[in-house]
């Protein structure tokens, strides 16, 4: 995937709809006919998995995501499948890790005889001190261990701690295997991409001036070269599978950053996956069934 957009907002919600979105075979189409290659689907496992051995996955629910996976298939897309929001798992280790890798089992078997379009990304935005290093390598050993009974040359796509970033790559190392790539995500400086978010509540940054100045290109161009001299010293191919601004940010700043941002992974030689389709960082317009122009232009143009 080197052109990609996240289906947030959907499947990674307690259930699908809950936070307004649903995913519709049109939209993938949609996805496709602009030109993009390939989707993120961030899912909720643990949301629809028996709290007990042997934590089996709700039959209905996987089906779903089976369902949105050949959907996008068909359509040429290939498919990165993650697990999000599993914060039991980073918050209770000990209960959690068995169900952990139990639900990653239960995911390769299943779609064990999918088309290599179809990669897995076993834990989304890993963070707190425990999940640094060789501990979030140790875990993501497991899940790899478990993918590859069934799964042998599959594409799996790992990142480092502290959510993914780029700072986090300097003590983690991806569990020695073939077939394998690492994925970092972007969103600075937070305070701009975040700003007046409203599920931050009071919380929320505010960002009170224009974005762009020389400055802020250059934390941008050295942030990136790190990833990039990293990924390069290690033999592995980096994804941006994260990078998008707040909707209550001015649209002209959006586009600007998310231009910015686009440009600079790919000149380093990085696929990406903008955040997100329909959500609070929308790149699709749900009222007129369209792209945002500005957007889909900072993206494509």
């Amino acid at each position: 995937m080197r052109r990609g957009i996240n289906l947030g907002n959907a499947l990674e919600a307690p259930n699908e709809g809950d936070w307004g979105y649903r995913i519709e075979a049109a939209h993938l189409g949609a996805i496709a006919e602009a030109g993009f290659d390939g989707v993120r689907l961030p899912v909720r496992w643990d949301a629809h998995t028996e709290a007990a051995p042997p934590y089996v996955i709700a039959p209905a629910f996987i089906d779903r995501v089976d369902q949105v996976i050949a959907a996008a298939l068909e359509r040429g897309l290939r498919v990165q499948l993650d697990c999000h929001h599993y914060d039991a798992l980073l918050a209770a280790p000990d209960r959690e890790r068995a169900r952990f890798v139990a639900i990653w089992r239960q995911i390769a078997e299943y779609f064990s005889a999918t088309p290599a379009g179809l990669m897995f990304e076993p834990l989304n935005e890993p963070n707190g001190q425990r999940w640094r290093g060789a501990g979030l390598s140790s875990l993501q050993g497991e899940a790899l261990a478990a993918i590859r009974e069934t799964n042998p040359t599959r594409l799996v796509v790992l990142g480092p701690g502290d959510w993914n970033a780029i700072d986090a790559l300097s003590d983690w190392r991806p569990p020695a295997a073939e077939n394998i790539a690492v994925s970092v995500h972007y969103y600075e400086p937070h305070a701009f991409t975040h700003q007046n978010a409203e599920w931050l509540g009071a919380d929320a940054p505010r960002f009170d001036r224009a974005w762009g100045a020389p400055g802020d290109l250059d934390k941008v161009a050295r942030h990136i070269r790190r990833a990039s001299d990293w990924a390069s010293a290690h033999g592995l191919a980096l994804q941006l599978g994260e990078f998008g601004v707040n909707s209550a940010a001015p649209l002209a700043q959006r586009a600007l950053w998310t231009l910015t941002v686009r440009r600079a992974f790919e000149r380093v030689g990085a696929g990406w996956c903008a955040w997100d389709f329909a959500g609070s960082f929308a790149l699709w317009d749900r009222a007129a069934g369209a792209f945002i122009p500005e957007m889909l232009d900072a993206l494509m143009g």
